[in-house]
């Protein structure tokens, strides 16, 4: 028969163990604590009972894979995040050399706010219909028009074809 408290004992004895573990490979000491603890959690999750001759070496191997995995996570976010940034600072530059807001200036202030509400605000053609107060049918033509006449706009600055088409 197993004594509970001196099982609780053994798995906090361990949880330091190997939170000192961990962080003498190299983790920081929340990101063993988080480790540690999620393999606490684990325990107490199982519909088993891990016999205590078993338990320590549960308790490393959950706690190292929780450790690396998170940490591989991380490495992966931190990756993700850098495109990210790049694709942004590359997107910040096409917008700011972009002629496309100079040239929505140009169109009729219907033809803009249509433009502006469909694309940027993303609204649906039904919410435009009951915004200007007019059929569905007219909206979609409306969106149409304007978008003909920014694309006459374009190719009469000197954008070609090619560059207009939606992808």
């Amino acid at each position: 028969m197993v004594n509970l408290k001196e099982y609780e004992n053994d798995v906090n004895d361990y949880a330091i163990e190997i939170t000192k573990y961990l962080i003498s490979r190299g983790s920081q000491l929340v990101d063993a604590e988080e480790a540690v603890q999620d393999t606490l959690v684990k325990i107490l999750s199982l519909d088993i009972f891990i016999e205590p001759d078993k338990l320590r070496a549960f308790m490393y191997r959950t706690s190292i894979r929780t450790y690396i995995n998170s940490y591989n996570r991380s490495k992966h976010y931190q990756k993700i995040i850098k495109n990210l940034e790049k694709e942004l600072e590359t997107a910040a530059f096409l917008v700011e050399s972009s002629p496309l807001p100079k040239i929505i200036e140009q169109l009729p202030p219907y033809y803009k706010e249509l433009l502006n509400a469909y694309y940027y605000e993303n609204c649906s053609t039904k919410q435009l219909a009951e915004y200007f107060e007019c059929s569905l049918s007219k909206i979609k033509i409306d969106l149409y028009r304007a978008r003909k006449k920014l694309k006459k706009q374009l190719e009469k600055a000197g954008y070609d074809q090619w560059l207009l088409q939606c992808h």
